[in-house]
């Protein structure tokens, strides 16, 4: 058995592992990588990077983000094939669970988002057309709540909303 190839195939393993876990959600790839660091005996800092790079060499430790967290013991390579095989059973076992639920959270909440930008589109066009009769008319005080509502969408969290739901409907329709 080559090792470099055994484990080349392992780190792009614990690549897609770390990938479908932060496709669920960021609680799970941590979860994940928890299991990992319990696995090999090494204490791994979870952090809420957007990309996680983790890979483990032929004695049993991983490195993440550039850093190397080496464990008290040497391990074999047979033994850090049979520890990453446990591992990569509780990852399936995992992920299984996340996968299976009827409507994910982060999908509740993509849907909650989506139906309050509906809800802000639908109040700013409302505004707008009442700013323009008012400007038509020659009313300028209610014309400065229709600038008021156009200054709104300074406001970061505002734009956010509008963003995430603008990227969750193009994820929706890539399917």
């Amino acid at each position: 058995m080559d090792k470099e190839k055994e484990l080349k195939r392992i780190n792009k393993e614990l690549k897609v592992y770390i990938n479908e876990a932060s496709f669920v959600s960021n609680n799970c790839r941590n979860k994940l990588i928890k299991m990992l660091g319990k696995e090999f005996g090494v204490s791994l800092p979870v952090e809420d990077f957007l990309n996680i790079d983790v890979a483990l060499d032929e004695y049993g430790n991983i490195t993440m983000r550039g850093d190397t967290y080496s464990q008290d013991e040497k391990l074999s390579f047979e033994e850090v094939l049979e520890r990453y095989n446990r591992f990569s059973e509780s990852a399936d076992g995992l992920l299984k669970r996340h996968k299976n639920k009827a409507f994910p959270s982060n999908d509740k909440n993509n849907l909650i988002n989506l139906f309050v930008v509906l809800l802000l589109s639908g109040l700013f066009i409302a505004l707008a057309v009442f700013g323009i009769k008012s400007f038509l008319q020659g009313n300028f005080y209610n014309l400065f709540w229709l600038l008021v509502i156009v200054f709104s969408f300074i406001v970061p969290s505002v734009r956010d909303r509008f963003s995430q739901a603008y990227y969750y409907l193009k994820r929706i329709f890539k399917k």
